[in-house]
Parts: structure tokens; sequence; C-alpha cells
């Protein structure tokens, strides 16, 4: 089993984020322990990029294919 490592690209786009598995169906074992570590207070400023952020960096990937 794995810990989210498979979705590693996502962290060099998103450094800041503590999910790696930034769509629904991407399961990210320690973005669940995470959240758990949050809902008991034990972790605070959780960061993941929003909507929006994430459809910027994907109009910039695909603008750059395309140029290539």
């Amino acid at each position: 089993m794995v810990f989210g490592e498979g979705w590693h690209n996502n962290h060099h786009a998103f450094e800041y984020s503590a999910r790696h598995g930034l769509e629904w169906w991407q399961f990210d074992f320690t973005w669940y322990i995470i959240k758990f570590l949050q809902a008991i207070g034990l972790a605070t400023d959780v960061k993941v990029p929003t909507e929006i952020q994430k459809q910027r960096k994907a109009s910039k990937s695909r603008i750059l294919a395309t140029q290539n």
C-alpha cells in the first residue's frame, strides 16, 4: 500500500498542498491521516489548492504542451 506517493507530481505543482491526490478518485491515505489530525486539533493551517488554482495550472500546462 502506498500513501499518496503515486501523486507526487502534484506536489511539484502545488508545493504547499497537504494533499497529493487532488481529485476525489486519487486515493491519498496520508491526506486522510492529516484530515483526522486536523479534526482532533493536532494539525492546523492545512493548505490545499482551490479549484481555480488547479484550473489555472491545467490551462498553463495545456498552453505549454501546444507550444512544444
